[in-house]
């Protein structure tokens, strides 16, 4: 399952039932799953789309119509349904996956998405994503293009970052067990 069942989207406030076009059962290209993830998460990135922050023609275009009300009670939602059980893409390059899991180390992932990246309150889930979510996100922090909900965190750690080191960083969570 990758996101929000039918049953689910049946039970989905009306201002849900967009949301789930892209990020519901059948993910579109280069949308991240958002169920499981905290509610105040869910409701700063929506803020930082609206206020043209965080960048992404589409979502931009959703958020610029949302009320405060709209975005509380999309972070509620959202955060009331589990994560999707996701299985992670067959691991074929162990060289990446090991660097990856290296740079993890190096640059202390784990000290705010948690010791199996599956976030925690303040940080959200960064395993099992889909990987080229994850190079885009993690080259917009580098850029300083993408605020964060944790400040200057992100930003700081991925402007250390080589390309090679967000190719390794992408993959290995993408492939985590």
């Amino acid at each position: 399952m990758l996101g929000a069942t039918a049953v689910q989207a049946a039970e989905a406030p009306e201002v849900a039932q967009a949301c789930l076009a892209c990020h519901g059962d059948a993910l579109a290209e280069g949308a991240p799953p958002i169920a499981g993830h905290s509610s105040n998460y869910i409701q700063l990135q929506l803020v930082f789309f609206r206020a043209g922050r965080r960048k992404n023609e589409i979502m931009q275009g959703v958020a610029e119509g949302l009320s405060d009300n709209d975005i509380r009670a999309l972070g509620k939602y959202f955060a009331s349904l589990p994560f999707p059980e996701t299985k992670p893409p067959a691991d074929t390059q162990a060289d990446l996956t090991k660097a990856g899991e290296t740079a993890a180390l190096q640059h202390r992932c784990a000290a705010c998405h948690g010791d199996t990246y599956l976030g925690i309150q303040a940080a959200p889930r960064v395993a099992r994503l889909p990987e080229a979510y994850l190079a885009k996100a993690l080259g917009d922090y580098r850029a300083n293009t993408r605020p964060s909900s944790g400040g200057a965190a992100m930003t700081e750690v991925a402007g250390s970052l080589s390309d090679a080191d967000i190719k390794a960083l992408a993959h290995y969570l993408a492939v985590l067990p």
